[in-house]
């Protein structure tokens, strides 16, 4: 009898779906804050002026789209293990650009130059990368819940 009491499928459901809902908009909300100076405003160009040290201008205005378009997506539940499942390769590559090419760069200067002073020097760390890689393949196992437009077309 108490064992029933603990689970309810109904119910476990429901909470899952919430959990679910939760991670997608924070989730879906940092990318697109992160996305959005990629593709326009007047950090675009000394941004991507930056990157192409690293990596391809090309790759550069992808990850940005990627990060836009599939944050949005990721907010309303649409394709959201696909945008999951993307974002995980991207923050693979971020923690590994991080670790590797990025650890050597300067100081930045410039339009990050008061982000990085204001966080002490954490702007450009890997471990937050890390907790998105983590969210991202939880939500591509968990799916997008009841809470989602995936759920409302049985895209699930």
């Amino acid at each position: 009898m108490a064992m029933n009491m603990l689970y309810d499928p109904i119910s476990d459901t429901m909470i899952v779906s919430i959990v679910s809902l939760i991670m997608r908009i924070f989730i879906g909300a940092l990318m697109v804050i992160h996305g959005a100076p990629k593709l326009f405003g007047p950090s675009r160009k000394p941004m991507r002026d930056n990157f192409k040290q690293i990596i391809p201008a090309f790759l550069f205005d992808l990850v940005g789209l990627l990060e836009f378009i599939g944050g949005i997506a990721l907010i309303f539940g649409f394709l959201t293990r696909i945008a999951a499942i993307l974002f995980a390769i991207e923050m693979v590559g971020t923690t590994i650009l991080t670790i590797t090419k990025l650890y050597n760069m300067p100081i930045p200067r410039g339009y990050v130059e008061p982000m990085f002073k204001a966080t002490k020097g954490f702007v450009g760390g890997w471990e937050l990368d890390v907790v998105i890689l983590a969210s991202c393949l939880a939500l591509a196992v968990i799916g997008p819940g009841m809470l989602s437009i995936d759920y409302l077309i049985a895209i699930i």
